[in-house]
């Protein structure tokens, strides 16, 4: 059976949404925090960023994050970007062994969108309570 270039792109979406969720709902709160701190000194953001603010353990799913907010795009295409490309540094992460590693802008839409994340579970907590 062949598969339509459509039917391959709804998998490969399918696909990337079951990873992306694999990104606790505690550790997507901690990476917004640290990519809107960074982003508001004007510095890239990257997983180098992310491994010098938070615990060793938690950065773990930093790789998903930055993917996730990339990868808006493949899901929205309608949407504005939330996360640029900007270039690439040399991992700080022994185990990477010099591995570069994407750097990135947040964007306007970007900004919102975290920032919108932050108020629902801010409501969240506050109807819990």
């Amino acid at each position: 059976m062949t598969i339509t270039p459509n039917q391959a792109r709804a998998q490969s979406i399918a696909e990337l949404r079951a990873l992306y969720s694999t990104v606790t709902d505690w550790d997507a709160a901690v990476y917004d925090q640290v990519v809107l701190h960074v982003a508001d000194t004007g510095q890239p953001i990257g997983m180098n960023q992310i491994r010098c603010v938070v615990p060793d353990g938690a950065a773990r799913g930093a790789g998903l994050y930055f993917h996730a907010l990339v990868g808006h795009d493949v899901l929205h295409p309608a949407e504005p970007a939330l996360l640029v490309k900007v270039g690439e540094e040399v991992s700080i992460n022994p185990k990477a062994r010099g591995k570069k590693v994407n750097v990135y802008r947040l964007t306007r839409a970007g900004r919102a969108y975290i920032q919108d994340r932050q108020a629902a579970r801010a409501e969240q907590r506050r109807a819990a309570a």
